[in-house]
């Protein structure tokens, strides 16, 4: 049987055969066409693996997102890569006593011309950019920011990250040292009494009380809630003892600190930045514990035209939660 299969596919090979040529004569040219399109090939591949005659590769001199081509939005498309980057604090206040400090260094050999911006995480877009020429590589450098915008007004709370990029090319490709965050939490105010401390009567809890009372120990820090320029500073014996009115900076708001220990905080018309201290907790005036009163009026201010704000409360067990 396997000697009658064998001679049955060779008696079929030979009647195919028969009407169109010869076998051999068909497998010859074959070989010879495979020889010449795997010669051909060789030939063409050689000859785009050479050096264009500008000087560089196809790639490197083309468009797109190549290192010499076009403006490339992603990640390392620019061919930059960072060598170190760290941002300290975590949790900024705006226009605060500590801003958010961004150190960076550039990896390569030669200065390069950067743009450093400040980018909203949540939607990518940059509200702050810095201009740097001649970055020197290997070394440190700084940037320094205090939550403003492009016009040095307010940007809104949220979380911020830093972005180092080349001027009309991609950004950075990140730092292989991954201990180096760059992302950072911003917030328009700071609790303004440090240290323990209770809620007491709130608005309304009496004849003309329009604030919030928050007790603590006497010689507690009092800081600034919001950065802003002192509007008055003065004693009232009969009421608010030692107090401080507080212009915030780009809401239009007044802050008052009632019942201060003495008359030692910043004087009127300095401007202060959120969480520099003002004064300490006392109980002068009509005060029988050592307390802080605390209120905010409404634009145009204090007694100009403003009124005291019946949300002092919410707004402050707010800000205690996340100072």
């Amino acid at each position: 049987m396997k000697a009658r299969a064998e001679t049955g596919y060779a008696a079929g090979t030979r009647s195919r055969a028969s009407g169109r040529g010869r076998p051999a004569t068909l497998i010859a040219v074959a070989a010879t066409i495979a020889i010449l399109c795997a010669t051909v090939g060789a030939a063409s591949a050689q000859e785009a693996s050479k050096p264009s005659s500008s000087g560089g590769s196809t790639a490197a001199s083309g468009g797109g997102s190549g290192a010499g081509g076009g403006s490339g939005s992603s990640a390392g498309s620019s061919g930059l890569r960072l060598k170190s980057e760290r941002t300290s604090p975590r949790k900024v206040f705006f226009n605060g006593t500590r801003k958010a400090t961004y150190r960076y260094s550039i990896a390569g050999r030669r200065p390069k011309d950067l743009k450093i911006q400040i980018v909203r995480r949540s939607s990518g877009r940059a509200v702050r950019t810095w201009r740097r020429d001649n970055v020197e590589p290997r070394t440190k450098h700084t940037i320094r920011w205090a939550g403003t915008n492009r016009q040095g007004g307010e940007t809104s709370k949220g979380r911020y990250v830093f972005r180092v990029r080349k001027p009309g090319g991609g950004a950075a490709k990140p730092s292989r040292n991954k201990k180096g965050a760059r992302s950072i939490r911003l917030l328009p105010h700071k609790f303004p009494l440090r240290g323990r401390h209770q809620y007491w009567d709130g608005f309304g809890a009496g004849r003309h009380h329009m604030g919030q009372d928050v007790g603590a120990r006497c010689g507690s820090k009092v800081v600034a809630a919001r950065s802003g320029k002192v509007q008055w500073r003065g004693y009232q014996a009969g009421g608010a003892g030692y107090y401080l009115v507080i212009d915030g900076k780009a809401t239009g708001k007044d802050y008052v600190y009632m019942h201060l220990r003495r008359k030692n905080g910043p004087k009127k018309g300095t401007r202060v930045r959120t969480g520099q201290r003002i004064g300490r907790v006392g109980m002068t005036g009509n005060s029988t514990d050592c307390h802080l009163h605390f209120e905010i009026w409404s634009p145009p201010g204090w007694y100009d035209g403003g009124n005291a704000m019946r949300s002092v409360t919410r707004k402050l067990k707010r800000w205690d939660a996340w100072s």
